[in-house]
């Protein structure tokens, strides 16, 4: 029972339609239904009104309203033309299709800062775990869809590509998955003693936009999931969100952490330190520097998401900031599309038309 539960899940979760603008009209049958109800109850009070009930209802003798059935059956015809004229999509076609859709580039602080465990969700208590959990989140989302591609771009002192734009979803999914903040890549590390800070923002969001499709100007978005918080404070930030803006490319950034209290960070049970101005080691605290997020997104024309504490869900997030904007066609590479269902719903409609029918006459 379970699993079937489950396969129900999963089929509702891939089902698009071509059309949902349609789908209110579902709720046609319960206005008629209302509006119905109140008549007949109008006219009862009227009838009552005439006399008495035995000979208004020998007046009424023949007089039939349409059998429970009958109506059963037209509402089901009903709800199956309107899914039908929805255009319900879903499964693969054999005829491959133009990949249309965005370009998003997804950016991860992997600092030192990202591990603070300050997230309200047990299961990704880390900052840069609950990145990662939203992260897979989307790219479902984008599988179900299709047609958009995704990069992944992954930060610290340095910034480095792990993922080039793709529609590969499962490809980017397994990445994500050997992901881990506690054991960055080396590319993203300090590099001797150049490196300035473990949080290089801007030279990160430089990356991104090298990562684009210069064949699709206007057809990008960047996705920076971080906390703000470098501790350098020199604005280094600020260079990669001209970068973005001078490319047109918007950055939609998602906070994470506690904005208000500062956390410890922690390192195999220890909490991490560095030495003060005295020279004194003393433990390293961090927060969410929305200030930070909410001008780089500002700049660049994006979205700000302040997520704090709880794990982002970048799915509507998607939808309502991202998927309603422009869409590029890329006629080079060809991508299964979902395979039009419309015909079942057709033919049931049809079908509960006849049976209604037959049971009037």
């Amino acid at each position: 029972m379970m699993h079937f539960l489950v396969e129900i899940r999963e089929f509702l979760a891939n089902v698009r339609f071509a059309r949902p603008n349609v789908l209110w009209l579902l709720i046609a049958p319960i206005v008629f239904t209302v509006i119905r109800r109140w008549n007949v109850r109008r006219d009862r009070f009227r009838l009552a009104n005439l006399g008495r009930p035995g000979a208004i209802a020998a007046l009424r003798t023949g007089f039939e309203t349409r059998p429970f059935f009958a109506r059963s059956l037209l509402l089901l015809a009903w709800l199956a033309a309107t899914i039908a004229v929805a255009g319900p999509r879903w499964g693969q076609d054999d005829e491959r299709g133009i990949a249309v859709g965005r370009d998003l580039v997804l950016v991860f602080d992997f600092s030192r800062s990202m591990w603070a465990e300050d997230m309200a969700d047990r299961r990704h208590p880390a900052r840069w775990q609950s990145a990662i959990a939203s992260a897979r989140d989307l790219i479902d989302e984008l599988r179900a869809r299709g047609g958009n591609r995704v990069a992944v771009v992954v930060f610290a002192a340095r910034p480095t590509v792990i993922v080039p734009l793709t529609t590969d979803y499962d490809h980017v999914a397994f990445r994500l998955d050997e992901l881990d903040a506690t054991t960055p890549p080396a590319e993203i590390r300090p590099a001797g003693d150049t490196s300035l800070s473990g949080t290089r923002i801007g030279a990160a969001l430089a990356t991104a936009v090298e990562a684009r499709d210069p064949r699709f100007p206007g057809f990008q978005d960047i996705v920076l999931l971080t906390d703000g918080d470098d501790p350098a404070a020199d604005g280094e930030w600020r260079t990669g969100s001209t970068i973005a803006r001078r490319a047109g490319i918007p950055v939609h950034v998602v906070g994470l952490g506690d904005p208000v209290s500062e956390s410890f960070i922690f390192w195999k049970g220890t909490p991490l330190e560095s030495n003060d101005k005295n020279g004194v080691p003393v433990p390293v605290q961090t927060r969410l520097h929305e200030d930070v997020a909410e001008t780089i997104a500002k700049d660049t024309g994006g979205t700000y998401l302040p997520s704090r504490r709880e794990s982002p869900d970048l799915r509507p997030f998607f939808r309502s900031s991202i998927e309603k904007n422009p869409a590029r066609e890329l006629d080079d590479e060809r991508l299964p599309q979902p395979r039009e269902r419309y015909a079942p719903f057709v033919l049931a409609a049809l079908v509960l038309l006849a049976l209604a029918w037959m049971r009037e006459r």
